[in-house]
């Protein structure tokens, strides 16, 4: 038995080792961009990479570790097995590690299912290899799995060698309990989000992150999250008559009405509010004193009474405020950070114009993979879960609001001005926990996640009487906006009220006169609106509608669950995209509406199938 979890755990440790020496290949190869990080970096991307290592390793591991369980009276099988298993896994891991090399100098990110359209073109393949060296690659690719699969077969070889009867009695629950246990590995830990990108992502340098991903896991997550298709699902007609369709609907030839003091530079602070939904808040029609702090400054600012989230999840949500670009219905681009690498955004405008960038959140920005997205963007400081302590935090996502508003008082206080900051809240998700007396009782999920909302509400309320006193205030836009709406609570049973958000401009740098603002947007909006406001370049934003523009053509397109929403000043429709059905409708719309929505769907999608 102890032989035989020996050869797991060295088998194991085997493989983790190789990855690194992959990962010091990869540098070596791209010495020149190496040589422009500090050494430092260097380490630091195989120290972040090691999760990830393990947890392909784990991988590897899964079924030499499960055939161990019917070793235990004769064991010459399972020799033979694992010398063929590892030489198949050798060749495949070296082919891509090595493939990898030259295709990262012309692409610019880790080797993924992309690569697979090649095979669909053999002779594109053959030309994109025209300045590769392909010859001193092929030596290298047969070297190595020569080397790799030497050391790995003496591993094999020498341990099974020694291994001694054991009776099945006992081998098939141990090792059948240890490879179950892989799972912890191989999701990268006990931590709420499971091994992606965000957790290997460390630095605002580009190269020092790519050299921490595990080009294996960064394969294979590819092939099943994302397939390698290229074909739009979602397509109605020719593409180009859907892009103009939709071009036109962004054509605006009139001035922006300003609204923001234009003397010197403004800070901004942009607060996202986890699943605020308009049902919840009085001054939009929904429940009375759910939301008294915010009723009451709404008061004091420009309320936005007719705003749509663009997609139903918070990944979908960052994307839509900070880089005004729309939700896809089956996927997120958040997920494929070569696809987010070429979006434009708010922090990376403003941080190249000289504002100081910060993002706050209380969990963890690995979630969904936010944090290579928040990298790539340009926040100078992330804030996340690691900076709290675990007294300050419920029981699944992190610290609680009221702490985080705290830190950032504190931080914003000695911030060097001008300052472009963004603050995720968490309380209001699931499970809804909260740190203060219940205001809104009742145990089923809709009164407490209206508890939660209320509590964050309270928390927004006292950092905001506070920031008015505070010197930078008077320089300062405030923008409140929610990061999706909610299902909850079900005073209304139409789609689009669970997309409808708040949205609330405050802040000294106003200076228009307190007022609702009704035209129909979306939050998307939000990145072409406060950058013209401010008189910064607009023009990368092309899915961003500026609010404040005459002639502006007003809608609100959202994504959901493979359908979408189509909102207009004259009513809605929402589509199953499956069906093809209509499953609601109000107002007016004239036909041509369907063929608009279906438009803007196949566009958007087209867009994000060709970053």
């Amino acid at each position: 038995m102890l032989k035989r979890l020996e050869f797991v755990a060295l088998y194991g440790l085997a493989w983790v080792l190789i990855f690194q020496f992959f990962r010091i290949i990869f540098l070596a190869y791209h010495y020149k961009k190496a040589l422009e990080l500090p050494s430092s970096l260097w380490v630091a991307s195989a120290s972040h990479g090691l999760p990830m290592d393990i947890s392909f390793a784990a991988y590897i591991l899964a079924i030499p570790t499960l055939l161990m369980m019917f070793t235990g009276h004769r064991w010459d099988w399972y020799r033979r097995t694992l010398s063929i298993y590892t030489i198949i896994i050798v060749s495949l891991i070296t082919l891509l590690s090595v493939v990898d090399l030259e295709l990262f100098r012309a692409w610019g990110f880790r080797i993924d299912a992309t690569s697979l359209h090649y095979l669909e073109t053999p002779s594109e393949a053959m030309a994109s290899m025209g300045a590769a060296p392909v010859f001193p690659l092929l030596l290298l690719l047969v070297g190595l799995i020569f080397l790799i699969n030497r050391i790995l077969q003496t591993i094999v070889r020498r341990i099974t060698g020694s291994f001694r009867r054991s009776a099945h009695l006992y081998m098939i629950p141990a090792f059948l309990v240890i490879a179950g246990s892989l799972i912890i590995p191989i999701r990268g830990g006990f931590q709420l989000a499971p091994m992606n990108e965000s957790a290997v992502f460390f630095s605002d340098k580009s190269f020092a992150n790519y050299a921490a991903v595990n080009v294996p896991w960064n394969y294979v997550r590819s092939l099943l999250n994302e397939g390698y298709s290229n074909e739009n699902p979602f397509k109605y007609g020719e593409d180009s008559e859907a892009n103009h369709t939709v071009a036109n609907l962004y054509k605006a030839n009139g001035e922006t009405t300003q609204i923001i003091d234009t003397t010197g530079k403004k800070n901004v602070l942009v607060i996202i509010w986890e699943s605020f939904t308009a049902k919840a808040v009085s001054s939009l029609g929904g429940l009375k004193e759910v939301t008294p702090q915010f009723d009451r400054i709404a008061k004091e600012g420009l309320l936005f009474t007719n705003i749509y989230a663009s997609g139903n999840r918070s990944d979908k949500g960052m994307v839509a405020i900070l880089s005004g670009y729309p939700a896809q219905p089956t996927t997120s681009i958040i997920k494929i950070p070569k696809k987010t690498a070429s979006l434009p955004s708010l922090p990376t405008i403003f941080k190249e114009r000289g504002w100081q960038t910060s993002f706050y959140y209380g969990g963890e920005t690995e979630f969904a993979n936010m944090k290579s997205y928040f990298l790539q963007q340009g926040f100078d400081r992330i804030i996340d879960k690691a900076e709290f302590d675990s007294k300050d935090m419920n029981s699944k996502w992190g610290a609680h609001d009221h702490v985080v508003f705290k830190r950032l008082m504190h931080d914003l206080d000695r911030e060097k001005q001008p300052f472009f900051s963004t603050i995720f809240t968490l309380s209001s998700h699931e499970p809804f926990e909260v740190p203060t007396k219940t205001m809104i009782p009742g145990n089923d999920p809709e009164h407490l996640f209206l508890n939660a909302l209320h509590y964050t509400d309270e928390s927004l309320g006292a950092f905001l009487r506070e920031a008015k006193t505070k010197p930078w205030w008077k320089n300062t836009l405030v923008v409140i906006i929610a990061d999706h709406g909610h299902p909850l609570p079900e005073t209304r049973k139409d789609k689009p009220s669970e997309f409808h958000i708040p949205m609330l401009w405050l802040g000294g740098a106003l200076t228009v006169a307190p007022a609702r603002v009704d035209t129909l947007a979306s939050q998307t909006d939000l990145a072409a609106t406060i950058l013209n406001q401010m008189h910064l370049p607009s023009g990368t934003f092309a899915w961003s509608n500026d609010i404040f523009k005459t002639g502006r053509h007003d809608f609100a397109y959202f994504a959901f669950n493979n359908g979408l929403g189509w909102m207009r000043p004259g009513g809605f429709l929402v589509r199953d995209n499956i069906g093809g059905n209509i499953t609601e409708k109000k107002g007016a719309l004239p036909q041509q509406e369907e063929a608009l929505g279906k438009a803007y769907l196949q566009s958007s999608f087209g867009d994000y199938l060709k970053r």
